[in-house]
Parts: structure tokens; sequence; C-alpha cells
């Protein structure tokens, strides 16, 4: 059974196809629908509109959508709705009320908050009768004994989830329904022989027969067709694919660029406010996170980092305040897309086996009960204190898999994880996949809203000029850019559009000398204590504090994470823009309702002169008449 649709995947269906009418009024339990009318859900989108219906008519589904269409939500709601069915049947005295029926893998610790999450929300309404235990990010006291209460719903990745199994800490005889999410990274992460040892027949650990399985998943690989047979018995496969109009959405540019003006043209870019409303920042190692954070706070613009050297709490925090509107600016270490490889690989499959091969060997070395976040992250504080320069001086050809040790191997922040609201996606440095490139700009342009993304590519003949700020990755940015516009062109039938920056490069080479002290500033022991103080002071958040928080939750929203990591030796005259530099360049809004050609993309002409005066302006439409002028592009 295969089922294809036309219409965009995060847009509305219909004006009349509501949660609250039928057939979802007369398929979900009551509390199910009241919880979901908290949670703003009013009209399913296109996936839980196909998925849901089949899902509680007791077929298998495998659905391929892309990140942001509302996954998550087509498999928990009916997993839910199954619960309530069964015990709505079942005498509360009976030794099979109170079972595991439902088991949620993820690839993802980050991943795994977010689904608890959600699953929290869902069951808000059903209090003291649907438990749930998330036991993705390690064990704990209190943890052993809520599974011992055979809570009915587990998030787990596969590997603890198989070392919960052989240490008979749960048992699955009684599993109804199993759903496995972001199925293509699971397998890229290296769970498929974890996959296969829990639904191996002979353990006995999952039934043979009446287990209900789901996989969502963004692509519909070989390995998903392998591991299908695993889980599903004659799924119903939707392929929910999306017109060029709802492409259009997501605006992509790209420029040309050496590796020292990369931070000329970030800061511009925020400073003078010419990309508006909030950003992800994507770069591709820890130490490079750190650089262009302590670089941007010397003009004054705040920002945090998230990566896999911080608690998974502190990681889970940030997307959440980001989310909330506390901060514009998060510098996302993307380290999932193969970014601390010493030689990233021309070939994209030759990547992707290398992930797969490092990914493998990392989640087969971890031991059975994981340690505590904390303590792993203690480990990695350690291994911090030479500083990056040091370590490359020591050992100059470091294994990868040991590489990936100093984080949190099931960690990603291009996949899965909710950026909601972002208005764009600046690849600061360029992943090495193609498929990386998608996921990233996949945190944009969500949910019906437009977004803007901006790549720096550096040519093979400017790599490798300028070693303080050089980073191995961009040596194959050729090779893989080409790799990337063929994608995209194939995906959506649209070019990615180029930013000539080069052209007026006047225009802003007047801030070039104070990019040029900011630079000095941040060297390489200056970096490596900046790593050192946000652990440090994480640590001290996540052990000190917790149950601080615990009784007093709205203290943590007072937790900052865009704290400057050294206000002592900002040079503070870099903060301001005196009006004699200012250019006269188009701000940039991202995207918009009338985008037209793929080139007017909602950017706002503002009067003859731009951005104006000391503090600039707000952009939008002039005195006459707001006409549209080419993204990204100076204007005299």
């Amino acid at each position: 059974m295969s089922v294809k649709s036309a219409q965009p995947a995060d847009a509305l269906l219909d004006s009349e196809l509501s949660f609250s009418q039928p057939p979802f009024s007369k398929q979900l339990d009551p509390r199910i629908l009241a919880a979901l009318a908290d949670l703003k859900f009013a009209h399913p989108t296109l996936v839980q509109a196909k998925a849901i219906p089949l899902l509680l008519d007791g077929k298998d589904v495998l659905a391929r959508a892309r990140t942001g269409s509302g996954k998550t939500a087509a498999y928990v709601v009916p997993a839910i709705q199954r619960i309530l069915a069964a015990k709505a049947d079942i005498s509360p005295a009976s030794p099979e009320y109170q079972v595991t029926r439902v088991v949620f893998l993820v690839p993802t610790k980050e991943l795994a908050l977010q689904v608890n999450s959600f699953v929290k929300g869902v069951t808000k309404y059903c209090e003291g009768l649907i438990g749930c235990v998330n036991v993705a990010a390690g064990g704990s006291s209190v943890q052993r004994v809520l599974l011992n209460d055979n809570p009915d719903v587990i998030i787990s990745t596969p590997t603890k989830l198989l070392s919960l199994l052989q240490s008979k800490t749960i048992f699955l005889t009684q599993l109804a329904f199993l759903a496995i999410d972001e199925a293509d990274l699971l397998l890229s992460y290296g769970f498929k022989d974890d996959l296969t040892r829990i639904m191996d027949p002979t353990s006995g650990w999952i039934p043979r027969l009446g287990v209900q399985g789901c996989l969502m998943s963004a692509t519909l690989s070989e390995d998903i067709e392998g591991v299908k047979g695993l889980v599903l018995r004659n799924p119903a496969v939707l392929t929910l694919s999306e017109p060029a109009t709802s492409s259009s959405l997501l605006t992509q540019h790209f420029t040309l660029t050496s590796e020292r003006d990369k931070f000329l043209l970030i800061y511009v870019l925020l400073k003078l406010k010419l990309i508006r409303g909030k950003s992800i920042i994507f770069v591709n190692d820890v130490e490079r996170g750190y650089r262009v954070k302590l670089f941007l706070e010397q003009f004054g613009v705040k920002c945090c980092v998230v990566n896999s050297e911080l608690p998974l709490a502190s990681r889970y925090h940030v997307v959440e305040e980001f989310n909330r509107g506390v901060y514009d600016v998060v510098v996302a270490t993307d380290e999932g897309a193969g970014a601390d490889a010493e030689e990233p690989p021309a070939d994209e499959e030759e990547a992707e086996a290398e992930d797969k091969g490092a990914e493998n060997a990392e989640v087969h070395n971890e031991e059975e009960g994981e340690e505590d976040e904390q303590e792993e992250s203690k480990g990695k504080f350690v291994n911090a204190e030479a500083g990056p320069s040091k370590r490359r001086a020591t050992s100059p050809a470091p294994a990868k898999s040991s590489k990936r040790r100093k984080g949190d191997p099931t960690s990603s922040l291009a996949r899965g994880i909710d950026f909601t609201a972002a208005s764009s996606v600046i690849n600061f440095d360029l992943p090495t996949t193609s498929t990386s490139y998608m996921h990233r700009v996949g945190r944009t342009a969500r949910a019906g809203h437009s977004g803007l993304a901006l790549s720096f590519v550096v040519p093979k003949a400017q790599w490798g000029k300028d070693r303080v700020v050089s980073i191995k990755s961009a040596e194959k940015d050729e090779l893989v850019w080409a790799k990337i516009k063929e994608r995209v062109k194939k995906d959506s039938g649209s070019d990615i559009k180029e930013w000539d920056w080069g052209g007026r490069k006047g225009e802003i080479e007047g801030f070039r000398y104070r990019m040029e002290d900011a630079l000095k500033a941040i060297t390489g022991k200056r970096v490596a204590e900046a790593r050192r103080e946000e652990v440090r002071r994480e640590l001290l958040n996540s052990e000190k504090l917790k149950s601080h928080f615990a009784a007093n939750p709205l203290d943590l929203s007072y937790l900052r994470h865009d704290a400057p990591l050294h206000p002592a030796r900002q040079q503070t005259h870099l903060k301001h823009v005196p009006g004699y530099l200012m250019p006269k360049i188009a701000a940039l809004p991202t995207g918009g309702s009338d985008v037209t050609d793929g080139q007017n993309i909602g950017f706002s002409k503002r009067g003859r002169g731009g951005l104006r005066g000391r503090g600039g302006g707000r952009g939008g439409k002039s005195g006459r008449g707001g006409k549209k002028v080419d993204p990204l592009k100076f204007k005299g």
C-alpha cells in the first residue's frame, strides 16, 4: 500500500479537517483531544492526517516525511490511544493492567527528551494513568525505581534498550506498539546491529506476533528497506513529497570567501542586522564554535554555544531557550555530520561510510549501564585542559573514534532537534556531505514559515593560507558544494543563488581592521580557557543546583547560556559602529509570502541609503512603495 501526496508536509490540509471534528474526534480519546487543543494542535499536518488513521486501525506504517513535518505526533498520538483503549478493557487488579505496551526508539538523547516532553503534553489529562520513562540519557536510582513499576511508555536508544533487556531490568513481553523515529539517522549511527539483536525472535524479548510497528524517516534508503522487515509486517508506505511552491519558502544562497573573510562577513551580517530574526550558525568542531562565540562577543553580539561537550540537560535547555526567544543566535557544532574527521572524503558515499564505521565502534564500546551525563562531561572537561593547539602538537594524527569520544556520540544538532522559528541558518563551515547540508537547512523554513540559508564556501585555492582560522574540512569545500548544488537541484528543481559580495567589497572594507583586532584577541589559549569555563559553569549548574531547580523550576529560566565567557577581556570600543562606517546595504529579512521568482524573497528597500546613521535601521518599506530588490546585494 503506497500513498503519495503533492501537498506540503507542513501546510494545513483543509480548514475543515480538524482534530476536534470527525474522523479524529470519534477515533481519539477526549483526554487526548483536550491535550492536543492545549498544545495548539488544531489541524493535522499531512503526515499526521495520513498516518494516524492507519495506525489507529492497527496497520504498520513506514512514513517518509521531511524534518519539521510533525512526525512525532503522528506516532505518539495513536500509541497513547492504544494504551488507553487497552487499560479500559482490563481490571486494575489484573497483572496485565500495568505493563510496558509502547516503546519509542530514537537516535539521540536530545530527541529522546523532546519526545518525552511531547508525551507528557499529550497525557496531560491522563495523570496517574499513563507512565513514561526516558532511559536514553543514562541510568539513575530514580529511573530504576520507575522501571520497576513497568511504565506504559519507554523512550530509549537501541543500545540502552538492549542493555536493559540483557540485564533483565525491563520486560517487553506485553509490547503492543514499537515506533522508530529518524530511522535513517539511527542506522547511520550504527544502531542496526543492536536493533537486530532486540528484534531477534530467539531472544524472546519482543513478542513474535501482535506488535504494531511504525518507522519514521526523512529518507528511504536501502538500509531502511533492510530494517523494515525486522519491525514491520506488510506496512502502509507513506511517501509525502512537497511541490516546488513549498520549497520556495526556503531561500538558499552561497558565497565564495576566504577563511578569514568568513569572520568579516558574519560580523557585518549580524552586527548590522542584515539578517533579522533568530539565526543558527553551524560550525564543524567544538573549538571552532567557541572561537566564533568569542569573536562575536567582542562586538556585543550575544550568542550561545551548543555542542556535545556540554551536559545533555544544558544542550536541551539551550534549544528550549532559543525556541522561547531568549537567545537570537546559537553557534551549533554539527559533529554528527562527520565534522571531526581528520581527512574529510571528497566522495559523499565514502564520508557516510566512515561516519557509520566510527559511530558504530563508538556505540558498541559503550559500557552497559551508561555513566551519568555529568560524569561524562567531567571527562571531556579534563580532555580539554591542554587546549586544542597542544593536543595537535602531541598527537598529529589521532584516530577519528578517539576524537568523537570527547563528545556525546549520540548527539546531533542538525538532526531531530526541534529548533523552532529559526529565521536563518548560516553554514559558517560547510558540512562534509549533501545529506548533512539538507538536514542543517531543514532547521529553518519550518511549519509554513519562510527561512534563509546562507553557506560560506572556501575555494581550494584559498584554503590553508591562514593557520589561525583554518579548518581541515574546508579543504574539500568545492567538491562537496558541487554535490550539494546537484542534490538541491534534483530535490527542488531550483538553483542556489550566489551572493556576490565581492563585487562591492569596498562597502565593508572599513570594518576589516575591527575584525582583525577581534581575531588577534582570540588566541588558542583563550579558546581553551573558554571551553573549560563553559563546561565548568554547566557542570556547576547541572550538579550543585539540580535539587534547587527541581524545587524552583522558574529559576532555571534565568540561567543564561549566552553570558560572555571573558567579559573582562572584551574590547568595548568594538561594540559600537560609527556612523561614517555604515555602508549602504539592504537589510535581509528571511523570505516571505511574496516569493515569486526565487530571487526577490521579500528583501525590502529602505529609501535611497539603505542602513543609515549610527544605529542603522530595521529595513521595511519606504515611502516610495517598498520596491523589492535582489537579496543579499549591496546597493549604491
